[in-house]
């Protein structure tokens, strides 16, 4: 993705276990994953590989900046690595940098950060957070000529169907993040009334990660 092209992108240190208690055992610490010059351009094949190789807990280098002094194009990068390791079900330890106080309830069905830098009651969002996270709580799932979205943030279920073919090429543009412009602006504006997308800057992303596979029966979640 040409817009997010020249930033210096997250670093990973990976393992083979999520429990703390395990992280020093021989043979758990993976080493590091560097990305490309591009950065994670690619981030859902990159993560798909790393969990086959038994990747199961990764930490982000640098903490990710959700202020509004934040990079845009490393923002995006790094949200998308974030929903792509969640989506698979990675334990991943990062640190938010907030001024948005209430910006969290958009993000948790995201892994939760191990701190909440700038954040006004941080140590309350941060264990409300952990206390309702759980996997899928805003999946989307995709089928011939329909894209589903089941979302849970707010504490019960929404469910969108999309099958507008020009809305489901929306949905395509955003996953790997895009420059707003591209996608139509009602389309983006629909998205973003529904927290669906998240955008900063000129760019804009998808924001549901793809469900690999229920952790409950579908329709709990």
């Amino acid at each position: 993705m040409k817009p997010l092209a020249n930033i210096e992108p997250q670093v990973l240190t990976l393992w083979r276990d999520h429990d703390d208690a395990l992280l020093n055992m021989p043979g758990i610490v993976m080493g590091m994953r560097r990305p490309g010059p591009a950065g994670w351009t690619d981030a859902a094949a990159t993560v798909a590989g790393l969990y086959h190789g038994g990747v199961r807990r990764a930490a982000l280098s640098d903490p990710v900046d959700l202020t509004r002094n934040t990079d845009p194009a490393g923002l995006v990068q790094a949200m998308i690595l974030l929903r792509e390791l969640t989506s698979w079900g990675i334990a991943v330890d990062w640190v938010a940098h907030f001024d948005d106080p209430d910006m969290w309830r958009r993000l948790n069905h995201l892994y939760p950060p191990k701190a909440m830098v700038g954040h006004p009651d941080a140590d309350a969002a941060l264990g409300d957070w952990r206390q309702t996270f759980y996997l899928c709580k805003c999946v989307y799932r995709q089928g011939p000529g329909f894209i589903q979205v089941r979302d849970r943030r707010a504490g019960s279920l929404a469910r969108f169907t999309i099958d507008d073919p020009d809305y489901i090429a929306a949905v395509g543009t955003l996953l790997d993040g895009a420059p707003a412009e591209a996608v139509p602006a009602p389309i983006l504006t629909a998205f973003l009334e529904e927290g669906l997308a998240g955008i900063v800057g000129e760019l804009a992303w998808w924001l549901p990660y793809r469900v690999r596979r229920w952790p409950w029966p579908s329709l709990v979640v």
